[in-house]
């Protein structure tokens, strides 16, 4: 199994980054199921909580989403091109907007799947859909609009 994380270099990002031993380090993938589709799955830890410690923290479901949809802007726009991540010039991606619908709270104790598609494309941006679920419902909805940055911005 490859996660997209993994191929990508000097990623330091607190949500995503391999090379961030304090942060979440989520893993995204190609789905097996839908190639168009990139899953992520992550435990919350309970010191992710909210106010009510049974729930997940909604900057955390942010941080969780964000990453995840950005990573899948990196892969797709990596496929796109016919290269495998990593491969040649580096493609990176910031997020330019983070739109999210809370649909109701995410139990912290049940891990969560999130599920991304690329959608529309331009010159310099990529939009991603991602939904997020646990416990078999969609607990919340996401637009992010990944937007290409130099890769001296990594450096």
């Amino acid at each position: 199994m490859s996660y997209f994380q993994d191929a990508m270099p000097n990623n330091h990002c607190f949500g995503c980054g391999t090379h961030n031993n304090h942060g979440l380090q989520i893993q995204s993938r190609w789905s097996d199921d839908d190639p168009s589709v990139a899953v992520c799955r992550f435990q919350p830890a309970p010191h992710h909580c909210a106010g009510p410690t049974k729930f997940l923290n909604g900057g955390v479901i942010a941080t969780v989403i964000d990453c995840h949809s950005v990573c899948t802007a990196v892969a797709e726009t990596y496929r796109r091109a016919g290269r495998d991540i990593g491969q040649g010039e580096p493609i990176y991606f910031a997020t330019g907007r983070l739109e999210i619908d809370y649909l109701r709270p995410v139990p912290i104790h049940l891990p969560i799947t999130l599920r991304a598609s690329a959608g529309i494309a331009t010159e310099k941006s990529l939009w991603v859909e991602c939904t997020l679920e646990s416990d078999d419902k969609t607990r919340a909805k996401a637009r992010v609009e990944a937007v290409q940055v130099p890769s001296a911005w990594m450096a």
